[in-house]
């Protein structure tokens, strides 16, 4: 008899219990009657029936919601970011080589795609548990749902709810980070693999919704990484993605770059089409301190 989603993370949660602390008063925790994360001092959090576990200490409301998760799923089931995903595997590859039980923590999965699409790409000897968070309830409904095997959680990146040194790897893609979480979480020698917007990145949609105009960084964010991790590397991943019919919609939906945008305006550039999209990224890599 097939497993249930929220038993099979059940059944997961209760042999990585000793990844978790919980979020309120930072003790151990446990999972009880395969159903709930219990802490030493009793707080509790339901599994879900999709089985994710909202960890978040407070309530949030997010503008990703889930049309836009709706949105992003068929975006990346295209083979939109699939060069920049096997470039992300191959470094994950590469650090988890002589791993055993290798965690890796996708911080601020959104609704799962990039880390099932990595996980994927690993090799046997690599394979590990994957872990996924965003604060956006509707993005992780979703991931659990769709990828049953991982631990999926509500949480804050400010302060996730895991035991210190207990990750070999953190992904954070396209995604806020806080550097003095993911240094606290990481084992010793882990590495941080992060994916920051490029000036090319999309402008063909700020072409068409802000005359080209972008937003100017306040700091560099190589030069900012490289103040909180060690022997950072980056490289830039640049291409033209030839967007198929049906997916432009979808892909105005998913970014940020359009929230700004009256409804007419998103009509008029979905009616007068658009042939390709240009992806340019820096992939960003440190190592713990």
């Amino acid at each position: 008899m097939k497993l249930s989603k929220k038993m099979q993370s059940a059944q997961l949660m209760e042999r990585t219990a000793g990844l978790f602390k919980c979020p309120i008063c930072s003790t151990g925790m446990e999972m009880v009657e395969q159903a709930k994360l219990v802490c030493e001092n009793m707080h509790s959090f339901d599994l879900a029936k999709s089985g994710y576990v909202n960890l978040a200490p407070q309530a949030h409301t997010t503008k990703y919601d889930k049309s836009l998760f709706e949105a992003r799923t068929k975006v990346m089931a295209s083979g939109f970011f699939k060069p920049v995903l096997d470039k992300l595997s191959s470094l994950v590859n590469d650090h988890l080589d002589e791993s055993d039980e290798s965690v890796l923590l996708d911080a601020g999965c959104g609704e799962g795609t990039h880390l099932k699409a990595i996980h994927s790409r690993l090799s046997m000897e690599t394979v590990g548990i994957g872990i996924g968070i965003d604060l956006a309830k509707e993005g992780i409904a979703a991931a659990s749902k769709a990828y049953p095997g991982f631990i999926w959680s509500v949480a804050d990146l400010a302060a996730m709810p895991f035991q210190d040194d207990a990750v070999d790897v953190i992904l954070n893609v396209l995604s806020p980070a806080n550097y003095a979480e993911f240094n606290r979480l990481l084992k010793q020698g882990g590495i941080v693999v992060k994916v920051v917007p490029e000036s090319g990145y999309l402008q063909e949609l700020r072409e068409a919704f802000y005359n080209g105009k972008q937003q100017k960084e306040e700091t560099d964010p190589v030069e900012r990484f490289s103040e909180h991790f060690d022997d950072v590397k980056s490289e830039r991943v640049t291409y033209m993605f030839t967007l198929p019919d049906g997916l432009l919609a979808p892909l105005i939906r998913m970014t940020p770059l359009t929230w700004g945008a009256s409804e007419e305006r998103v009509r008029e550039v979905q009616q007068e089409g658009m042939k390709g999209i240009s992806i340019d990224l820096r992939v960003i890599v440190g190592v713990s301190r």
